[in-house]
């Protein structure tokens, strides 16, 4: 398999990466069902860090353009397939999309949260808790909040949802990390957790999306207070 050493540019790698892999595929050097050359080895022969590829296969993987065959990986769709991959790293990359995140958020996150109410067992609850109370104690950790939208997706026990949400957080990581260097957000954040959290342990759906409603009001609060402070 012949592949070209990706040139430093002001695209992001995993786009080129992808590009590279989706010219591959056009040429015919990559083919349906052809397993891709181990990590290392395609890292060292694009030219780019194994961090980056791995975003980049984690993307293809998501969307179901590769697939794991034991340590190896294979390509199971065509090129439009990847277009699609690429389109949707434009997206993840882009800076001006967080009202429309927002509503994504807001019409997946309530959902989410009322089947939490009806399926979530004693173990998912459990873990739950155990985000919450990380939150609490250490006002750096903005990993906690992800584990905590993460871990109730996954109480849904809708696995669409999981995987979706799973991918997505990723696209307002550096906003979290912003927002928890602010001394009041944490307070705001872990009391808001708690009360979410509490309504799924009562299994009050009505609560429990009224209380998600109203935690992600105060991230869009934080965020219109952040625009017009870079606006003075």
């Amino acid at each position: 398999m012949a592949l070209d050493k990706i040139q430093v540019s002001t695209t992001k790698v995993p786009e080129l990466v992808m590009n590279s892999l989706l010219e591959a595929m056009e040429s015919g050097e990559i083919k349906l069902n052809e397993e891709l050359p181990p990590e290392r080895e395609l890292a060292e022969t694009l030219g780019v860090g194994r961090g980056s590829l791995r975003e980049c296969l984690a993307v293809l993987e998501f969307m179901g353009v590769i697939e794991s065959r034991g340590n190896r990986k294979a390509v199971v769709k065509n090129a439009e397939s990847f277009q699609k991959a690429i389109s949707f790293i434009r997206l993840s990359e882009k800076s001006d999309t967080f009202v429309d995140f927002m509503e994504f958020r807001r019409s997946t996150e309530v959902a989410i949260v009322r089947l939490a109410c009806q399926r979530a067992t004693e173990e998912d609850l459990k873990i739950l808790q155990a985000d919450v109370d990380r939150l609490a104690t250490d006002p750096t950790d903005f990993q906690a909040d992800v584990d905590f939208h993460l871990n109730m997706a996954r109480a849904s026990h809708n696995v669409i949802f999981a995987s979706v949400l799973d991918y997505v957080n990723d696209m307002i990581l550096d906003l979290r990390m912003r927002f928890f260097a602010r001394p009041d957000y944490h307070d705001k954040t872990v009391r808001a957790h708690g009360r979410i959290l509490e309504a799924v342990l009562e299994r009050n759906e009505g609560k429990a999306t009224l209380e998600m409603d109203r935690h992600l009001c105060i991230i869009e609060e934080y965020y219109r207070d952040e625009q017009i402070g870079n606006d003075k």
